[in-house]
């Protein structure tokens, strides 16, 4: 039927969709690296685009491609709301038809409910840690540039002093203290800031998926019981043959039945270990004293070891040996003492507090100086 057919095609849509996020969050990991994961991020991130800009250029011309990257630009190359509706709106809507799938009564979880949605509000609204000329001085005092991941030197787009972790967002148009990554979806950036509110939006919305599939998977079940199909039934095809029906067709014939419970269940058990999978991500290496934007400067260390230009450098007035890259064409030239680094395991880093303390850090974050404007 119809039905079915467009219920096949939102299903396939979701999969894809959720399938999608998967790679764009964890493809960059360290644990994915050298896996299909990976390699399915560099398809979607680089091949694709230059593939389907060649055949733009080829098919519809120059012109129409210049204009095709200007409206790509204006979606995700700087700050605007878009998604963040798109969000609000696929949110609210995906309730609406929860709690018409479900008695209200039946929804205990009516204050991790409150807690999502405010911990996205603080979220989108809180400063993630803008560095400004009021500010940079202070920004720059909270950590040490470790001459390995963060060296001492200026912004080139802000023309101010670039703090260590801070990084400069394209997309809002500034650095940001312990910048994690820009989000389409908070239309802001996830920074030392307001980091708290977007793990705590991510916990309490993995509960919130988690609980939903749960119990619109009890739903299908009481449908399934209260229609008679639960022990043995019995339907007939387009030939009236009668044909009894499996515990798999019979839930299936449920769903096919209500297409808005079928898609809602759908979209939460894609959602469910997508978010969780991410919030454990996020919370892990929180602890561990680094952010996703750390995670791909690390991924740099690690090729540099393998390229054989990382060593454990003393210096004459250092105490203690520090890391750092020395290029080939330079070390007949470098005459301090060092060692070889041969593994990853073997680089401290220089950020990482404590498994606590990390977290304390994120959650309980030293204030800047008050920003009076952005510039």
């Amino acid at each position: 039927t119809l039905w079915s057919v467009t219920v096949a095609c939102v299903l396939a849509t979701l999969l894809v969709f959720g399938l999608w996020v998967f790679v764009l969050i964890l493809g960059p990991n360290r644990m994915f690296r050298g896996t299909v994961v990976e390699r399915a991020y560099y398809v979607v991130t680089e091949t694709l685009p230059e593939a389907l800009e060649r055949w733009a250029r080829d098919s519809v011309g120059d012109a129409v491609t210049v204009h095709a990257e200007r409206v790509w630009n204006a979606l995700f190359g700087r700050r605007n709301p878009l998604f963040q509706i798109l969000a609000i709106v696929l949110y609210w809507v995906g309730l609406g038809v929860f709690f018409a799938q479900v008695a209200p009564c039946r929804i205990p979880i009516s204050v991790t409910l409150a807690a999502n949605i405010g911990s996205y509000i603080a979220a989108c609204a809180a400063d993630p840690g803008v560095i400004t000329a009021a500010n940079v001085d202070a920004a720059c005092r909270q950590f040490a540039y470790d001459r390995l991941l963060y060296f001492e030197r200026d912004c080139r787009t802000c023309q101010r002093r670039k703090p260590a972790r801070s990084k400069h967002c394209s997309a809002c148009g500034h650095c940001v203290q312990m910048m994690d990554h820009h989000c389409i979806w908070l239309n802001n950036c996830v920074g030392l800031g307001n980091a708290r509110w977007f793990l705590a939006f991510l916990a309490t919305f993995s509960i919130v998926c988690v609980y939903g599939a749960w119990l619109l998977g009890t739903v299908v079940l009481e449908l399934r019981h209260v229609r008679g199909l639960a022990s043995g039934a019995v339907i007939w095809d387009e030939l009236g043959q009668p044909v009894e029906l499996s515990f798999k067709s019979s839930i299936l014939y449920v769903l096919d039945d209500s297409p808005l419970l079928a898609v809602l269940l759908v979209l939460l058990l894609i959602l469910a270990p997508a978010i969780g999978v991410f919030t454990a991500y996020q919370l892990r290496i929180t602890m561990l004293g680094y952010t996703s934007n750390e995670e791909s400067k690390w991924l740099n260390v690690a090729d540099a070891i393998r390229d054989g230009v990382v060593f454990a450098v003393r210096e004459s007035d250092a105490a203690h040996e520090i890391i750092q890259v020395i290029e080939k064409e330079d070390q007949d030239a470098d005459r301090r003492p060092r060692r070889p680094i041969a593994y990853l395991r073997d680089v401290p880093n220089a950020y990482h507090r404590g498994a606590w303390d990390n977290l304390k850090l994120v959650l309980y974050p030293p204030p800047l100086v008050s920003k009076a404007h952005l510039s």
